[in-house]
């Protein structure tokens, strides 16, 4: 009985110590085991579909809007009007353009008539007169459709009728002028300057012409109000096209030039537009802009004043495909054994390379055209592994 219970005891045992092993065993895996368990999954290509695209490559700065070339409004003294007081009756709206011939401000109820040239209105004008003066004057008054003439400088019955024609189409009377009055007003000697005196007939008060530089302006600011005696400048005027001042960096300056393209944005302010850059600074640190910087300045296509006085963003293209072409990552290209650029492109469950001539690049993308093997549009390529 003894020795049957110790039999069975045994065999309990050994049971145990045979269940134990093999649970230990499958706990225990060689190096090879381990290695094949951690080993990371095979790469899956990184796939995106080829584009078709414009590219360019850009400059982008920033610049603010503001109307183009202000000038002094300041109104001369008229011999021919006497001690009558120069009172300021009328002035246009804000953004009314005024282009040349039209009247810009009125004066103790007179126009003020706006012309183009280099020549500050500062004498009376009148007929038998001569000089530069009224040679401008007569270009003016060809320019907006009156017949004064040849530009030669002389105050002749033909410049006298198309500045009655200037004043009538305005619905003004024009200045008529006696000899007796002429005789009141010609100081003695005047007859010393050639061409200085004038005879009776009808004639341009001095005050009622203001030479601009270019027209069409606008009026940008008054110094005094509407009903005030003029003692000095009356405001400003600017030419009517809206111009945008800004800057690039030195190593930059030498990308832009006079005559470029620019876009202009500012999608806060539903700013879209379009300009050319008109000039460039020769030097940096010139009209207000530090001395790493060089200014240039834009003009603007069509003139929309929310510009002005806007901060908006400039995109001048330095190179452009002008047309869209077929474009992929940069990070598609690899470098073939031969040298060559190549892409791989996904066919079915394969990867096949296809040779190409890469082109622009801008943006993360470049241009490219198959070589060897076919690349279209939509076609997936490898920019990488994940």
């Amino acid at each position: 009985m003894n020795r049957t219970k110790g039999v069975l005891i045994l065999v309990v045992a050994m049971t145990i110590a045979a269940v134990g092993g093999w649970v230990a065993a499958s706990q225990i895996e060689s190096p090879a085991e381990a290695a094949a368990r951690t080993e990371a999954p095979p790469p899956s290509p990184i796939l995106v579909p080829a584009e078709l695209q414009e590219l360019s490559t850009d400059v982008i700065t920033r610049g603010t809007g503001r109307l183009g070339s202000p000038e002094t409004i300041s109104i001369p003294i008229s011999p021919l009007k006497g001690d009558i007081p120069q009172v300021l009756t009328g002035i246009p709206a804000s953004d009314e353009e005024l282009e040349q011939g039209t009247v810009g401000l009125r004066i103790s109820g007179r126009p003020v008539f706006i012309f183009e040239g280099q020549i500050p209105s500062f004498r009376d004008l009148g007929p038998g007169m001569r000089g530069a003066d009224i040679a401008q004057l007569e270009a003016g008054l060809t320019a907006i459709g009156l017949d004064p003439g040849p530009a030669d400088g002389v105050y002749d019955a033909a410049t006298e009728q198309a500045v009655v024609a200037l004043y009538t189409s305005a619905g003004y009377e024009p200045v008529s002028v006696t000899a007796a009055q002429l005789e009141e007003l010609n100081p003695a000697g005047t007859g010393i300057i050639p061409g200085s005196q004038s005879s009776d007939g009808v004639h341009l008060p001095a005050d009622e012409i203001f030479i601009v530089t270019r027209a069409p302006v606008r009026l940008a600011e008054l110094f005094i109000t509407v009903g005030e005696v003029i003692d000095g400048p009356v405001g400003t005027m600017t030419d009517a096209t809206v111009a945008i001042d800004s800057s690039v960096p030195i190593e930059s300056a030498g990308l832009i030039s006079e005559g470029m393209d620019v876009l202009i944005d500012e999608p806060d302010l539903g700013i879209e537009a379009s300009g050319t850059i008109s000039r460039v600074a020769d030097n940096p640190g010139t009209d207000g802009v530090d001395g790493f910087h060089v200014y240039f300045e834009v003009l603007i296509d069509d003139n929309p004043t929310n510009i002005v006085n806007a901060s908006v963003r400039l995109t001048i293209p330095i190179e452009f495909t002008g047309e869209a072409v077929l474009v992929v990552p940069v990070s598609a290209l690899t470098l073939g054994a031969d040298g060559s650029s190549q892409v791989q492109r996904q066919v079915g469950d394969t990867l096949e390379a296809v040779v190409v001539e890469p082109g622009l690049s801008a943006n993360g993308l470049v241009e490219v055209s198959s070589v060897d093997g076919e690349l279209d549009v939509g076609d997936l390529v490898v920019v990488g592994y994940e």
